[in-house]
């Protein structure tokens, strides 16, 4: 069960937030400025399960690649809130589930990304820029689910690369690995004040099958081990998995499927080398040789 604790009362404005684990919805938090919060609620480990965990701190700089997206709408004042990774000054790379069902059901959408990101007030690294409907690009297979989860989103504005600011690489065209038994680390969201990261290991496709309850694992998909790292309490949809070769990180996965971390189930990524030829084609990305 997840258990939560009222910790203080704020005057800037009222958040509540939905967290769930079909895969059509990010973290979607509807916002009103301007009204008091009685209870601020903000969730616990876990205490029935050991393999429970917040993460580390994010360090300012660690992970300059992360973007955090504020996806809005004409219809409601709602935000949805979901994650991406910075592959060029001007695109950023996520799920098409981010996207989706707020253009079936609103029309359109649109909003902004923030990157240098570790937390709201830790304003002096952070940069904004805006995206519009039309820089929004969906596979153009994705009909909803985890098949063909992948979209780019073109920045208005090119961002200014710094140490809190970079693109990540993606697997070159010639990188056949499938990273099993390498140690990824995703970027989750906030607790306690400050943005927070977990490693797992990577696991093949064949073993998470086993492991997973219901999950049908095909190859658009990679997985980690909540067993080797821990069960991974705050993460975001459309965060990226990420590991470290000789050259440097390399952006293998975006979190697509998500569990409460009293669960020990693998976490689902969207396999990106699987779609190297669709984020070259929908971007501005250039491969290395």
């Amino acid at each position: 069960m997840q258990m939560y604790r009222a910790v203080c009362s704020i005057l800037v404005m009222s958040v509540v937030g939905t967290l769930s684990v079909n895969n059509d919805h990010p973290l979607l938090l509807e916002i009103q400025e301007h009204q008091e919060v009685p209870h601020l609620l903000v969730r616990y480990k876990e205490e029935s399960n050991a393999l429970s965990s917040h993460g580390y701190d994010v360090l300012p700089g660690q992970f300059p690649y992360h973007a955090l997206l504020n996806v809005k709408n004409d219809v409601e004042a709602a935000t949805t809130l979901a994650s991406g990774a910075l592959i060029t000054p001007n695109y950023v790379l996520t799920l098409a589930q981010t996207f989706h069902s707020i253009i079936v059901r609103y029309g359109s959408a649109y909003g902004y990304a923030e990157l240098g990101y570790r937390y709201r007030s830790d304003r002096e690294r952070q940069q904004q820029a805006e995206f519009k409907h039309a820089g929004i690009l969906m596979h153009p297979q994705y009909t909803g689910g985890l098949l063909n989860n992948i979209a780019t989103v073109r920045l208005e504005r090119p961002v200014t690369l710094n140490r809190y600011v970079q693109p990540i690489r993606l697997p070159r065209l010639s990188d056949a690995r499938t990273y099993e038994a390498m140690e990824g680390t995703a970027v989750g969201s906030m607790y306690n004040g400050t943005l927070r990261y977990l490693r797992n290991e990577v696991i093949s496709n064949g073993q998470c099958q086993e492991l997973h309850p219901h999950a049908f694992i095909n190859g658009q998909q990679l997985c980690t081990n909540a067993y080797i790292g821990g069960a991974f309490c705050n993460r975001l949809y459309g965060a990226g998995l990420m590991v470290e070769d000789e050259n440097g990180p390399i952006l293998i996965g975006l979190t697509s499927l998500i569990y409460s971390c009293s669960l020990n189930h693998p976490i689902l990524y969207v396999r990106v080398s699987e779609f190297r030829d669709w984020i070259g084609s929908n971007s501005n990305y250039v491969y290395d040789s």
